[in-house]
């Protein structure tokens, strides 16, 4: 089992190259996306595709912070919550689709459109909570988001001295 310091650096080191691919990424999605947006008739179900497609950048890094995670310990308990936080990202982005077609099929209005994301978002948000926190009490040695941002924040202002 890997200790906390050392996880952290290499959860830094690997959410830096991810990154940098995930950003590459959403720049070709979003090119493609202009692309037919302008260029072609939007449907509902192009629509739908082109919203989904700008979370597969979320979703690579998710899948890379799945596999590194599940290296740190060999507990059946701790992969099993790590692989059930990465199925809650994928799930947010399939229901996502589903639910812009939803609305845009009802209504076309923006502000279903709005509420349903809200009610989206917000059950999926206090479930990865929940995770986490159950993957801590599994593994005491467990990064949580919070450290993991304070070590990102902190090697930022490394790298600027």
């Amino acid at each position: 089992m890997v200790n906390k310091h050392e996880r952290l650096k290499q959860m830094v080191e690997n959410d830096r190259k991810v990154n940098r691919t995930a950003l590459l990424l959403t720049f070709a999605i979003l090119g493609i996306a202009f692309y037919f947006i302008f260029t072609q008739e939007i449907s509902l179900l192009t629509f739908a595709v082109i919203i989904m497609a700008t979370q597969l950048p979320s979703l690579y890094r998710a899948w890379h912070r799945m596999k590194l995670l599940i290296t740190f310990n060999d507990d059946a308990r701790y992969q099993k919550f790590v692989r059930l936080e990465f199925g809650i990202v994928l799930a947010n982005i399939i229901l996502l689709g589903i639910f812009i077609a939803i609305a845009w099929a009802i209504e076309g209005s923006l502000v279903i459109f709005a509420i349903m994301l809200l009610a989206l978002f917000i059950p999926f948000i206090f479930l990865s909570v929940w995770v986490n926190r159950k993957i801590e009490l599994i593994d005491p040695e467990h990064v949580t988001n919070h450290e993991l941002r304070t070590a990102h924040r902190d090697e930022a202002k490394r790298q600027l001295k």
